[in-house]
């Protein structure tokens, strides 16, 4: 049994050992390189850069060639108004080159371009949001997982120190001592412990596949989280935070790209009220071959250019007051994208306050929770050193003990609820953008 459980431990150690160290740093890394989301909005802000051109705008005039090839023949025999008596064949290419060029239409093109710069803007202010969004669930997800991590390590050293004193108790027995309360008392304490243990132990694992997931990995590839829970504070006002927020908020950002494009939307409206212009300019060569069969037959070749060049105007005079309804309902629609805009700010900032007061409040009950970890420390110390001189039973001892460890256990759940708040208020002021360099991150890299 016990070279068994040699080979298991060596099994074990070489797992651990051959594990990755993970940093939070390489964990947002993986996932920005594997989210589908992220590849697929990237896809859309590619496209929807090609497409911002001013070719696409309708600036750039259109040239098109074509060709004709027609072939007749003509059975004139019995014809005698013909000038050509006989059978006539006659063939003829025509190739011809067209340009057209808009060039009025009512600021149209200078309106399309706009509309193409602020929809490339869009896109990429979505994309950012996606991106937001995937390194914020990774913050969480590998804290989480560290949360849990540090939970089973307070557990393993409890089990472990109950598993030493069931020992000692026992060797007592086994020496022939009369079993006693302790010693039933620390078998009872060793199966709650490896309970806990066991539950917290599948908590950890549950919480790493679960950033396995928010990495797009394999839930069987196991990391080694080498970083502890820890942030920077910055020392901010509500005011500034509050300014942070309308200046860096991203969703705030796209609601005003929406405004802008509704404004653009009404000012096309409106150009059809104003007339369009058009120039077309071409050429069209002709080559051709008539041949005349029978007793006066003969062959002779054709060639001609023609060229031209007109300018049309197009004018709607009236359209059963269409126009007049469209400009309407586009400055109704702008007016609902300005409201839209202040409402989400409003929504935002009520958000953001709340936030704010829930960081202060926990910042206190943190600082409270570690100096209950501080004395119930000293308080397990303590009350281990009386129960081995013998001046403290094992039921007081194990009242400490429970306490001791519901304090470390109760001090990292509020770490972690004070680490997320925290991203919580950088994700609302746009600090996460700011500081992962997220529009960077969509541009190609060479």
């Amino acid at each position: 049994m016990k070279k068994i459980l040699s080979a298991l431990g060596l099994f074990v150690s070489v797992i651990s050992f051959s594990q990755q160290e993970l940093t939070l740093a390489s964990a947002i890394e993986k996932a920005l390189a594997n989210n589908y989301q992220i590849k697929l909005i990237k896809a859309n802000y590619e496209i929807s850069q090609t497409q911002n051109s001013w070719g696409m705008a309708g600036f750039v005039p259109t040239f098109s060639l074509n060709v004709n090839n027609n072939n007749n023949l003509s059975d004139n025999t019995n014809n005698p108004a013909s000038f050509f008596p006989g059978v006539v064949l006659s063939d003829n290419l025509n190739a011809s080159l067209d340009m057209s060029w808009t060039v009025f239409s009512g600021f149209g093109i200078r309106i399309n371009k706009e509309r193409f710069d602020q929809l490339e803007e869009q896109t990429k202010g979505n994309a950012i949001v996606v991106i937001e969004t995937t390194i914020y669930d990774i913050i969480v997800a590998y804290y989480t997982a560290v949360t849990q991590e540090r939970k089973l390590d307070i557990l393993k050293e409890m089990l472990q120190f109950s598993k030493s004193k069931l020992d000692y108790w026992q060797l007592k027995a086994d020496m022939g001592l009369e079993p006693s309360i302790d010693l039933l008392q620390y078998k009872t304490q060793v199966l709650t412990d490896s309970s806990n243990y066991l539950l917290q132990q599948l908590s950890f694992k549950n919480s790493k596949r679960n950033l396995n997931l928010e990495m797009g990995e394999p839930f069987e590839n196991e990391y080694t989280l080498t970083d502890k829970i820890e942030f920077d504070v910055p020392a901010a006002t509500w005011g500034e935070l509050y300014d942070y927020m309308i200046a860096n908020n991203q969703n705030i950002k796209n609601q005003y790209i929406n405004v802008e494009l509704q404004r653009l939307n009404t000012e096309a409206k409106q150009s059809a009220y104003y007339p369009v212009v058009t120039l077309n300019l071409g050429a069209t060569p002709s080559v051709g071959r008539i041949e005349l069969f029978g007793d006066n037959a003969f062959t002779t070749s054709t060639n001609s250019v023609n060229y031209y060049g007109n300018v049309a105007l197009r004018y709607t005079l009236f359209n059963g007051y269409t126009r007049d309804r469209n400009v309407e309902i586009a400055k109704i629609q702008e007016e609902i994208s300005v409201m839209q805009a202040d409402e989400l700010v409003l929504n935002l900032s009520h958000n953001l306050r709340a936030i704010f007061e829930l960081y202060q409040t926990q910042s206190k009950v943190e600082d409270m929770s570690l100096e209950r970890v501080k004395y119930g420390k000293m308080l397990w110390e303590m009350g281990v050193e009386n129960y081995n001189m013998g001046t403290l039973n094992v039921f007081a001892l194990n009242d400490i003990k429970l306490a001791y460890e519901q304090a470390v256990m109760n001090y990292y759940d509020r770490l972690f609820e004070l680490v997320k708040t925290h991203f919580d208020l950088m994700r609302l002021t746009g600090t996460i953008t700011q500081q992962f360099h997220i529009p960077e991150k969509l541009e190609p890299q060479d």
